[in-house]
């Protein structure tokens, strides 16, 4: 990867080579295996957040969606959805296309383009990787079984075009991108808070807190300064309305360089993401700062579809 040749990791095995970048061969003798690759950006001046998404199963069988919310967007978000068809087995990321849905991979974990219209909405736009992805199987832990075989998360620079409502929108901000295959056992997962943001492309948070088969989980990492690190602990205050949608986040984050690093969150727009019956996805899109420095993050948290209806029913959980 001599586009990253610069940046220093603390162990190795946090990255892996480029090839997974590309499709991977799934199993249909395992239960739940897929591969999925998600990207978001935020437009925090547009009051916009958007995200893409595609996936495909051990059958060959792939669909897509895009979504995109916010104030900008209006009270309610526009998501599109194409559902599961058949796909040729040996289409990759590098010529993927389904319908409207177009994305483009250079299987070097560089640069990826993305294309989609309809009559609502058309998104263009290019995403450039700003560090190696890390590589959740490369972590203290490993990667959950529940979870993936392995999963990267990586930001970058995403710039491009946006239409809505007749009106087009340029951009050029930060964005993040991840990639996971394998197994996807979404109601093994209890509850989560998945993290990712960006203060200009040299500086990236991740983290995942998640709660499973009676452990806490905390995996991510911390780039900045050139040094890709592991998160190795987080001490957080979230709050949320009451509705128990995502309205603030401070965090204090520690990685195995030995360093500190400050984060504070402020959420402008929400939208529902449910991938199960089991569990809602509530993402969230927020202005940040990182030790100080304005960026863009996004926080999705999970919960049990009965849990939320429960604690959104008594008045005397609300924390608005």
């Amino acid at each position: 990867m001599s586009k990253f040749a610069g940046i220093t990791l603390t162990r190795p095995e946090l990255t892996l080579d480029a090839v997974h970048d590309g499709r991977h061969a799934l199993s249909t003798a395992i239960a739940n295996d897929r591969e999925s690759i998600p990207l978001l950006a935020h437009l925090p001046e547009e009051g916009i957040a958007f995200f893409t998404y595609t996936w495909v199963n051990a059958a060959s069988e792939a669909g897509a969606a895009v979504c995109l919310f916010g104030p900008g967007v209006g009270p309610e978000p526009i998501v599109i959805g194409l559902p599961d068809r058949p796909v040729p087995a040996d289409m990759n990321f590098s010529e993927w296309k389904i319908e409207g849905f177009e994305m483009k991979h250079d299987l070097q974990f560089g640069t990826a383009r993305f294309h989609f219209a309809d009559d609502r909405v058309a998104l263009d736009f290019t995403f450039e990787g700003a560090h190696p992805p890390y590589a959740y199987a490369g972590s203290a832990g490993g990667c959950p079984s529940y979870c993936a075989t392995n999963r990267i998360e990586q930001s970058g620079r995403v710039w491009g075009t946006l239409t809505l409502a007749g009106r087009t929108i340029a951009f050029d901000t930060t964005g993040h991108r991840d990639h996971s295959w394998g197994t996807r056992d979404w109601k093994a997962m209890q509850n989560y808070r998945w993290f990712q943001g960006q203060a200009g492309p040299g500086v990236s948070v991740h983290f995942w807190h998640l709660n499973a088969l009676g452990q806490t989980r905390l995996i991510g990492y911390v780039f900045k300064d050139g040094v890709m690190a592991e998160v190795t602990g987080l001490d957080f205050d979230l709050a949320f309305d009451d509705r128990f949608l995502q309205r603030s986040l401070t965090a204090t984050i520690t990685d195995d360089a030995g360093r500190t690093t400050s984060l504070a969150a402020e959420f402008y727009a929400h939208a529902p993401l449910i991938p199960s019956p089991d569990l809602v996805l509530n993402e969230a899109a927020a202005t940040i700062t990182v030790d100080g420095k304005p960026g863009v993050g996004w926080l999705e948290c999970a919960w049990p579809t009965d849990y939320l209806a429960h604690i959104r029913a008594n008045p005397a959980y609300a924390q608005g």
